[in-house]
């Protein structure tokens, strides 16, 4: 199947015909991980994580065509623009987990720095173990959330979801760093996952100043063309589209959280002029900084 016929898999799509606990187009839901919906042919992730956790039994789905077999204590994140196909699971097989909107990540992942360590987890490890603390420790989190989406009256209560999201996160950063140090060690990664790793990280230290694909493949000493294909195959996603990744979501959080002139956010970010900067976020964003800022999303 081209990847052009796999369907998305989007919150609004999904809380416009399933019965889901949800809060506008931000965060859905699944309190049995046994009922994910369309979910028996292939699906693309669109502008949404989904993160899951086993409760019970053991189930196989392939991930961007690996299989990959998720049991009790292991958690599996799904990311934007990843396919999932070929689901099966025991006759005891459940879980929760929920859909976040890639909206919503950005800024809960807003103050977290070492985003390439992020990219380097959910590309290699989508489904990792957690031990008991853990597990007992996303139960809660999820029941706090399930009991905040249900506060329909509570005005706050998405800045409220962020927060505890946030909390999670922090609270497994044990986990993840354990997993990603016995990845160091054990995992062999390809040539090709090598140079994703380090590109991300040579755009994460250089995007506010580089947003050319010639710069960081000089960096590298690789030819253009061949970073594209490697950057591309590994990640689905091109340079230039990792590159506006990083740009985007930093002028996001600068227009969402704090005071700053567009036109000082435009000379930090060392665009050539405010129009300029005004043009490459509408087309990358939808709609202008200004709109942006006043809460006004496509």
């Amino acid at each position: 199947m081209r990847d052009k016929d796999i369907l998305p898999v989007t919150i609004e799509h999904l809380v416009d015909n399933y019965d889901m606990l949800h809060i506008d187009n931000e965060i859905a839901l699944v309190k049995s991980l046994r009922s994910i919906p369309e979910m028996n042919e292939p699906r693309r992730m669109s502008l949404c994580l989904f993160v899951g956790m086993c409760t019970s039994g053991v189930c196989s789905v392939s991930v961007n065509g690996k299989k990959r077999m998720v049991e009790r204590n292991q958690v599996m994140l799904i990311t934007d623009e990843s396919v999932i196909d070929s689901i099966n699971y025991s006759s005891d097989f459940d879980g929760i987990g929920f859909y976040v909107s890639y909206r919503l990540l950005q800024e809960i992942l807003k103050d977290i720095t070492n985003m390439s360590d992020v990219f380097l987890l959910t590309h290699n490890h989508p489904v990792f173990s957690i031990n008991d603390v853990e597990r007992n420790m996303m139960e809660r989190y999820f029941n706090e959330v399930k009991f905040r989406v249900e506060m329909n009256a509570h005005r706050y209560r998405l800045q409220v979801v962020r927060l505890i999201l946030l909390t999670m996160i922090y609270d497994l950063s044990n986990a993840f760093d354990r997993v990603l140090m016995n990845s160091t060690k054990e995992d062999k990664q390809s040539r090709s996952e090598r140079i994703f790793v380090r590109f991300i990280q040579h755009v994460e230290h250089h995007f506010k100043e580089q947003r050319q694909v010639q710069w960081y493949a000089n960096l590298m000493g690789l030819s253009p063309k061949y970073l594209c294909e490697i950057i591309t195959n590994v990640s689905r996603r091109s340079p230039n589209e990792w590159i506006d990744k990083f740009v985007t979501t930093e002028i996001r959080n600068q227009l969402r959280h704090t005071n700053k002139r567009i036109s000082q956010i435009a000379e930090e970010m060392n665009f050539p002029t405010q129009s300029f900067f005004g043009k490459y976020f509408k087309e990358n964003v939808g709609v202008s900084p200004s709109d942006y800022r006043n809460g006004i999303e496509r």
